[in-house]
């Protein structure tokens, strides 16, 4: 849903038409995870990425999550580091949770 969104709204802002899936999931072959760790891909990389700057930050990343599922140690720390470098990194426990965090992201109201 939350891509959905982004597509529908491609008109009103930049962010919508870069915003874009890290392919970082747990649940694949071990060869595709040793290409993507080949790639560069990092354990605890948030799973939305909105490169383009807003207000005081320069990227969004959001980090999908469904109750009763807990971020890793890894992702926590991820997050940390993105939003002490000038991000804005977190959790959302919904597909309207993290639309509405796209709205006020790109509003500049975080």
């Amino acid at each position: 849903m939350f891509f959905d969104y982004c597509n529908c709204m491609i008109a009103q802002h930049p962010a919508y038409s870069v915003a874009y899936h890290i392919a970082n999931e747990g649940r694949c072959s071990i060869q595709r995870r040793v290409a993507l760790k080949r790639a560069g891909l990092r354990k605890g990389m948030p799973d939305i990425c909105v490169p383009v700057g807003c207000g005081k930050y320069h990227a969004l990343y959001i980090e999908m999550k469904i109750k009763p599922n807990k971020p890793s140690p890894e992702q926590v720390e991820i997050i940390k580091i993105l939003n002490a470098n000038g991000n804005y990194a977190c959790i959302c426990w919904s597909s309207d949770e993290a639309v509405k965090v796209l709205q006020n992201y790109i509003a500049g109201k975080l």
